[in-house]
C-alpha cells in the first residue's frame, strides 16, 4: 500500500518538476450553491495535466539499465505527456500507445515533447493490450497510468499541496482508473481524516462506481463519453483496494452536465478543462446539498481539451441557455422585405448570426418567402421579447427545436 511517507518523497523529487498549481476561489459557484468552493487548477500543470507528477516520480526511480531500454505506456494523452517530458528529461526513448479516439491536439503535443506515438484501438483497454505487447517484446519499462505505486504517490502530492493551502471538509476528484484518487486520499485521510474524498466517474464509463457498489472489481462497458481522460473499462486491485478504503463515496455524471460544466469554467472561471477534470463541478451540484456552508476542493485535472470539442461544447451551451436560437419566419416576397424584418430583430436587441432565405419552397404559398436565422440573445426571456416584437409587428415568428 502506498503510505504518507512515499508521498512525502515523491513530493522532494517532483520540486523544479512539477508546478504547485493554484487553489482558486470560485465566487459564482460558491454563491449559487452556497459553499466555499475552491479549484485545484491542475489544468495549469507544466503539461497541462497532473500526470506529470506520476510519471516523474516512476521513472526518476528506475534504474540507469531499465532507462536505457526506453519507457513505454499506453494512454489517451495526459499520461502520455506526462511520460514524454519524464523520459526526456531522464535521457529515455518514450514510446506511447494511443487510443485511435485520442484528441489530435494530444497526438500532436505528444509527439512535440520527443515521444514516439502509436494509435492503435478503439479504447484505453485495447491500447493497453499493445503497449504491454511491445514492452515484452522490446524490454522497455511499462509505465502504467496508475497500477503502480510510484505512479499513486507521485499524484498523491496534489493532496499534500492542498491541505498546505487549506482546510477542506471535502475532496472531489476526478476517476478513470483510479490512481489520481487513490494518492489524493491517501495523503488526505493521513493527514485529516475527517476531510471527505469524493471520486466521480463518467456515466459511459463507471468501473470504479460499479466495483464500489458490487464490492468487487468489476469491468464496465465504456461507450463514447466527452471525458475521455477518465475512460477505463476496469481500475486494478490496487486502486479498488485504495478507493474501497478510503474514499467516501463514488459518483457518477452525465455527458451533458460534463460540458455544462466546461462551459461554466471557461465563461465564469476563464479557465478550460478538458472532459474529465471538468467532472467535478458537474458532480458538484448532487453533492452540495450535505456541503452547505463548507469548503469544498473540486480537482480540475487537466486542461488538455480539443479545440473541436470547446468549439461544440460552447454552441450547445448557448443554445440551451437561450443565447443561441434557430427561429424561422415567413415574408411576403417583395423587395425590402428582409431588410426590414433585419431592422425588427435589430431593434429587439438580437443579433443576426446566420441567414437562410428561401423562396422556392413548395410548401411557401406563390409570393411567400421563409427565412431561417440564427439569433444571439440574451437568453430565454430575452429570446421571448424578440419574438412578442416580431409578432405584434405581424410577422408570423417561430422557434425552431
Amino acid at each position: 500500500m502506498i503510505t504518507i511517507d512515499d508521498i512525502r518523497a515523491a513530493a522532494e523529487r517532483l520540486r523544479g518538476i512539477a508546478r504547485h498549481t493554484p487553489l482558486l476561489p470560485s465566487d459564482h459557484l460558491s454563491e449559487r450553491l452556497g459553499c466555499n468552493v475552491l479549484l485545484k487548477c491542475e489544468s495549469l500543470q507544466v503539461t497541462g495535466a497532473f500526470k506529470i507528477r506520476g510519471a516523474s516520480n516512476c521513472i526518476l526511480q528506475l534504474t540507469e539499465a531499465e532507462r536505457a531500454h526506453g519507457v513505454i505506456t499506453a494512454s489517451a494523452g495526459n499520461h502520455a505527456q506526462g511520460v514524454a517530458v519524464a523520459a526526456r528529461a531522464a535521457g529515455a526513448p518514450a514510446t506511447i500507445v494511443m487510443p485511435e479516439i485520442t484528441p489530435v491536439t494530444k497526438v500532436l503535443r505528444t509527439q512535440e515533447l520527443g515521444a514516439h506515438v502509436i494509435l492503435h484501438g478503439e479504447s484505453f483497454d485495447e491500447a493497453e493490450r499493445e503497449a504491454y505487447r511491445l514492452a515484452e517484446e522490446s524490454g522497455a519499462y511499462f509505465v502504467h497510468p496508475f497500477d503502480d505505486p510510484r505512479v499513486i504517490a507521485g499524484q498523491g502530492t496534489i493532496g499534500l499541496e492542498t491541505l498546505e493551502d487549506c482546510e477542506p471538509d471535502c475532496v472531489i476528484v476526478p476517476v478513470g482508473g483510479g490512481g489520481l484518487i487513490s494518492g489524493i486520499a491517501t495523503a488526505i485521510k493521513s493527514l485529516s481524516p475527517r476531510t471527505s474524498v469524493i471520486g466521480v466517474q463518467a456515466e459511459k464509463a463507471p468501473s470504479m462506481y460499479q466495483s464500489c457498489r458490487l464490492g468487487e472489481l468489476t469491468a464496465a462497458l465504456v461507450t463514447g463519453t466527452i471525458a475521455e481522460g477518465i475512460a477505463v473499462g476496469e481500475a486494478c486491485a490496487l486502486t479498488f483496494g485504495v478507493v474501497s478504503g478510503l474514499v467516501d463515496d463514488v459518483v457518477t455524471v452525465a455527458d451533458r452536465d460534463i460540458a455544462r460544466a466546461m462551459l461554466e469554467l471557461i465563461e465564469h472561471h476563464k479557465l478550460v478543462a478538458e472532459g474529465a477534470g471538468a467532472t467535478p463541478v458537474a458532480a458538484l451540484e448532487g453533492c452540495c446539498g450535505s456541503l452547505s456552508g463548507k469548503t469544498v476542493v473540486l480537482v480540475i485535472s487537466g486542461g488538455n481539451a480539443d479545440v473541436t470539442t470547446l468549439a461544440a461544447v460552447i454552441d450547445r451551451g448557448l443554445v440551451e441557455a437561450g443565447r443561441a436560437v434557430r427561429v424561422v419566419v415567413t415574408l411576403v416576397d417583395r423587395p425590402g422585405a428582409l431588410g426590414r424584418l433585419a431592422a425588427e430583430i435589430g431593434e429587439a436587441g438580437a443579433n443576426i448570426v446566420e441567414i437562410y432565405h428561401d423562396r422556392l419552397s413548395v410548401d411557401l404559398e406563390l409570393g411567400q418567402a421563409e427565412v431561417e436565422m440564427v439569433l444571439g440573445t440574451r437568453g430565454h426571456d430575452h429570446l421571448a421579447e424578440v419574438l412578442t416584437h416580431l409578432r405584434e409587428r405581424g410577422y408570423d415568428a417561430r422557434r425552431m427545436e
